[in-house]
């Protein structure tokens, strides 16, 4: 479903028009429009008391005393330009300079949520497989046909949930969790996270209760429903 759009009048002041084309020149000169939903925008995700947010200037900081704990040789910022460009009033010039640093992508909350919930789900759904008997195994394959052999999570589309699969990277191969999946191909190419977030909505009342069982594993029917999603 498309989602719905609104129109709305705002009047402006003079000075406020100015330092909005002002903004709109510095950033690429967009639209009034699109400046004006630009800056809406910050200003929601800076009030989100919820998450992490820093400015621009709080990243350079945070870069640079980064930069210092590396060997000398191994440096990234050049602080010579760094302070030319802020003497000179050249601001620019650093987010010309630095843009792997100076963006404006943050992880979306629920993207990471679901991540998450799709890595614990088929980390359980693996775990299971691997342990069920060959009887259990024969009836997965003739219930669910090739699927069935050796169900394994294969990643976000590369192309059209890349945000997915860089919340994945980093959770698995930066931050070290859920390690089963290391050195996995995290790219499906194909999408799934229509699939996958059906799955992870059926797979949350069984997680509930994982824990309350003498074996913490799932079942045959319950790896066969929730396999059956992801055809």
């Amino acid at each position: 479903m498309t989602p719905k759009t609104e129109r709305f009048e705002m009047r402006l002041d003079p000075t406020l028009m100015s330092r909005l084309d002002q903004w709109s020149a510095e950033n690429g000169g967009v639209s009034r429009a699109e400046a004006a939903r630009e800056l809406i925008l910050h200003g929601l995700d800076r009030t989100n008391r919820h998450g992490v947010h820093f400015s621009d200037g709080e990243k350079l900081i945070i870069a640079m005393l980064a930069d210092l704990h590396k060997e000398e040789r191994r440096r990234e910022i050049d602080t010579s330009k760094v302070m030319e460009a802020i003497y000179g009033g050249h601001l620019w010039a650093l987010k010309w300079e630095m843009q792997g640093l100076f963006h404006n992508h943050v992880d979306s909350p629920g993207v990471v949520s679901l991540v998450v919930d799709v890595l614990d789900m088929w980390n359980f759904i693996e775990e299971a497989v691997e342990k069920f008997s060959s009887t259990e195994r024969k009836k997965l394959v003739d219930e669910l046909g090739a699927i069935g052999e050796t169900p394994k999570f294969h990643g976000f589309d590369g192309n059209y949930e890349s945000d997915y699969v860089g919340v994945a990277d980093h959770l698995i191969n930066r931050m070290k969790r859920f390690q089963r999946f290391k050195g996995r191909e995290l790219n499906s190419h194909r999408p799934v996270v229509t699939r996958y977030a059906q799955m992870a909505q059926k797979f949350e009342p069984i997680r509930a209760n994982l824990g309350m069982r003498q074996t913490i594993r799932l079942s045959l029917s319950e790896v066969t429903a929730l396999l059956k999603l992801d055809t």
